[in-house]
């Protein structure tokens, strides 16, 4: 068996669709003899990941499938495995670092590392 890392593509819409476009991108591992298989695995799968729910206003929010985008093999699954890779080109830096601190802080928050804070950069 092979490993593969594909690339889920969802629209996500709440109540009647009036708000700003939101698309999720997901990676997720999947295991197959093949490339062909792999992907026809990841596509069949691909509406039962979410359920869709009511938020705090009673609006339904959905996730729709739109595509899986990319397909990667990936040798067997060993610590510090790399699954993907984004490049960035942002127009302000400083607002893009700012992001990426928030998000290593909200981490932190989530799981108290026992190393003092270090900021990224």
């Amino acid at each position: 068996m092979k490993w593969f890392v594909a690339r889920y593509i969802y629209q996500i819409i709440t109540g009647e669709g009036n708000h700003a476009p939101q698309f999720d991108e997901q990676l997720r591992l999947i295991v197959s003899t093949d490339s062909n298989e792999a992907l026809c695995k990841a596509e069949s799968q691909a509406d039962s990941f979410h359920n869709p729910f009511r938020n705090c206003r009673g609006d339904l929010v959905t996730w729709n499938f739109i595509c899986v985008a990319d397909l990667y093999e990936i040798q067997s699954p060993v610590d510090g495995a790399e699954l993907a890779s984004v490049l960035h080109e942002p127009d302000d830096v400083n607002v893009f670092l700012d992001n990426v601190n928030q998000h290593k802080s909200f981490l932190e928050q989530l799981l108290p590392f026992s190393t003092p804070s270090i900021k990224l950069f």
